[in-house]
């Protein structure tokens, strides 16, 4: 008989609440696993491979025949970029593991997957943009406020106001932000301003203004996307 160690981890807060079945390769289930958890078994010596399965995923991890223990550690095996991530995690074989060192499984935790995963540095964020992003947010909400008789005042003070939590979440970021979250925000908050312009029922200067400082916000930020030291 042999020992051995398994440890699961899976990223942000996807299946924290479901249970991996661990199978020897004669197909016999030899336990089952959640998130977080570590778990020790006896088996086999003569075991070549073991299957871990949850609904769909599934993958046969080798174990080296050459070791009295294994220390397994499993994990999703996916890139950690939008909207990447959500094709990747649908591959069968996402879920999968690897032999470590005694070492590397006592370390093994929430921070592997921080390894491939881009980091902005604070000081690389464009702070003019981000100044501008917040002032036609503020903009927006006057302007909502303003317009009792628009039909759409709420769609667009709604806008105004995720478009300002969302660029003060990235003011009060410290020292760095992931940059995939760096980019969907500034993306997504570019795009809102000009949807929500379009409701507007202010002067054509007060609709042209907000409209020229939008397309401004997205140029700047798109400029500084693809000059940014990670």
């Amino acid at each position: 008989m042999k020992q051995l160690n398994l440890k699961l981890i899976f990223p942000y807060n996807w299946y924290h609440f479901r249970k991996v079945k661990v199978y020897g390769d004669n197909g016999k289930l030899l336990s089952k696993i959640m998130h977080c958890e570590n778990l020790s078994l006896l088996i086999d010596g003569n075991t070549k491979s073991i299957t871990v399965k949850l609904d769909f995923l599934i993958s046969e991890i080798f174990l080296p025949q050459d070791s009295e223990e294994w220390n397994i550690g499993l994990f999703l095996d996916f890139r950690d970029r939008f909207p990447i991530k959500y094709f990747d995690i649908l591959k069968r074989k996402c879920l999968t593991g690897k032999t470590m060192s005694n070492g590397e499984f006592e370390n093994f935790n929430l921070s592997f997957y921080n390894q491939s995963k881009i980091w902005v540095q604070k000081a690389n964020i464009d702070t003019l943009a981000l100044s501008l992003g917040i002032f036609i947010s503020i903009g927006l909400l006057i302007v909502a406020l303003i317009e009792q008789t628009n039909d759409y005042q709420d769609l667009v003070f709604f806008i105004g106001l995720i478009s300002l939590i969302s660029m003060l979440m990235i003011h009060f970021e410290k020292e760095k932000i992931l940059l995939y979250d760096y980019r969907n925000r500034m993306l997504a908050t570019g795009l809102a301003f000009i949807l929500g312009i379009q409701f507007l029922e202010s002067s054509f200067a007060v609709v042209l203004t907000l409209l020229f400082l939008s397309f401004v916000f997205l140029l700047k930020f798109v400029k500084n996307f693809y000059t940014i030291k990670t």
